[in-house]
């Protein structure tokens, strides 16, 4: 977002009293003064786009002028591209719209900024309340949902508190964007802290159905099955949240456990016997995923 970052940049260069330039990954000058061939380089992150820096300075002093500008800029440029994504009265003329909308939710976002900035380097990462949100120049649903997949292998590897990836859509527009931005905070209202990996609030279906049954109902259903499973510890919960989430695959769900199969059907036994639930049964099955979605609702909703 050249535009944007000269608007920026323009009112005060006056004011910095050190003459510099800014080049863009092509070599060609964007902003600042001509200067000589012994000036010295540095590469620079504003607006979301890599820049190289060049000063007459010191290697020393040049590193803290970057870090300076780069506070500086960054800092003006996203409280306006916030105030712009939740759709407030703010022009930004050179958004780079079509876009791609993905938002992070995890309880390390200032550590994942600076790793997601490294992994998109055409992308724009901004923190909004306490979510992560990464803008990917794309205009293809397909594409943002193999980056998200793709995003969420490489963070669960790197970080191990729990992640989940709200994939917004596609936005064409400042409406479309903020529009984005409000089906991916509904998907995470329905999926956190309970589920882990990539969620699609168009794709969650019985989520948004479930959303609507009367309260008194969604309370009895989750208190008859949740009494059934008071008797459980945390062990026996995960197993049944692994086993769902593997599509009752169970030799897959034993090794997202890195448990042996054999234990794996010790434990799905135990849970039978205290809870009459056997969850390798279908039917049962449904209930146990039904109970686990009214009760994030109950629970979101403090019903």
């Amino acid at each position: 977002m050249q535009k944007t970052l000269l608007d920026i940049l323009s009112p005060i260069k006056p004011s910095l009293h050190t003459p510099f330039a800014l080049t863009d990954r092509q070599g060609r000058r964007v902003f600042g003064d001509e200067l000589k061939q012994k000036s010295r380089k540095a590469a620079v992150r504003l607006c979301g786009t890599e820049y190289f820096l060049t000063a007459e300075m010191p290697p020393a002093q040049l590193k803290d002028f970057c870090l300076l500008l780069e506070e500086f800029v960054n800092s003006i440029f996203e409280e306006k591209l916030r105030a712009y994504i939740l759709g407030k009265n703010v022009e930004i003329e050179d958004f780079p719209f079509p876009c791609g909308l993905i938002v992070i939710k995890n309880e390390t976002i200032p550590e994942l900024k600076s790793l997601v900035h490294k992994l998109f380097e055409d992308g724009i990462a901004i923190i909004i309340e306490d979510m992560l949100l990464l803008i990917i120049p794309t205009g293809n649903i397909d594409e943002l949902k193999e980056a998200s997949r793709a995003l969420y292998e490489t963070l669960s590897e790197e970080f191990p508190t729990r992640i989940l990836i709200s994939i917004g859509g596609i936005a064409c527009s400042q409406e479309g964007l903020t529009k984005a931005l409000e089906e991916a905070r509904k998907a995470l209202i329905f999926a956190w802290p309970f589920r882990t990996g990539v969620v699609f609030y168009p794709e969650m279906e019985l989520e948004k159905l479930f959303s609507f049954l009367p309260e008194q109902n969604m309370r009895e259903f989750v208190d008859e099955i949740g009494n059934k499973l008071k008797k459980l510890d945390e062990d026996a919960l995960t197993t049944i949240r692994a086993v769902l989430d593997c599509n009752l695959n169970i030799a897959e769900a034993a090794r997202k456990l890195y448990i042996h199969r054999n234990t794996l059907m010790y434990r799905l036994d135990k849970i039978h016997e205290q809870t009459g639930l056997d969850i390798r049964d279908f039917q049962d099955a449904v209930k146990m995923e039904i109970y686990l979605l009214l009760n994030r609702i109950v629970d979101t909703h403090h019903l």
